[in-house]
């Protein structure tokens, strides 16, 4: 994964979920950009040379935000990133026990869950900008939830 077109998806897709996508979009994004600074943050010095239990610490947490998002919201495209992340940590630790430590198998597996999360926000921002032209509302949560 090249870390330079990541970060420039990254900062595009944010800047336009930040500006034009509902609550949920903006919650989603959020945690995303946090997850990928954390993420940084925690990683050792050879990335992927081994466990990394600072990052999987990081994905585990991001996958709860993600999954609390998806009860709460009304918006489908949630669901599908939950499921990306859930599958993502459960690949991880397949990886910790496999006979063998494929590093290579490691960064394909970031780099499969990273992009899709930014195409999934995105998707998710143009088509409440579509119900928003198109009805005039998008309720952002689920009825039990608005204030």
């Amino acid at each position: 994964m090249n870390a330079y077109l990541y970060l420039a998806t990254l900062l595009a897709v944010s800047a336009w979920s930040f500006s034009r996508g509902g609550a949920p979009e903006r919650a989603a994004m959020a945690a995303i950009v946090v997850a990928v600074f954390a993420t940084a943050a925690v990683a050792s010095h050879r990335i992927f040379g081994g466990r990394e239990v600072g990052v999987f610490a990081v994905d585990t947490i991001l996958t709860f935000v993600i999954v609390t998002l998806a009860l709460l919201a009304e918006r489908f495209w949630l669901l599908w990133l939950a499921a990306i992340l859930i599958v993502s940590l459960l690949l991880q630790l397949a990886i910790w026990y496999a006979p063998l430590y494929y590093r290579d198998v490691y960064l394909i597996l970031h780099a499969m869950s990273a992009y899709p999360t930014l195409i999934l926000i995105l998707v998710g921002t143009l088509r409440h900008r579509h119900r928003m032209k198109t009805n005039g509302f998008d309720p952002s949560w689920s009825r039990g939830n608005r204030a």
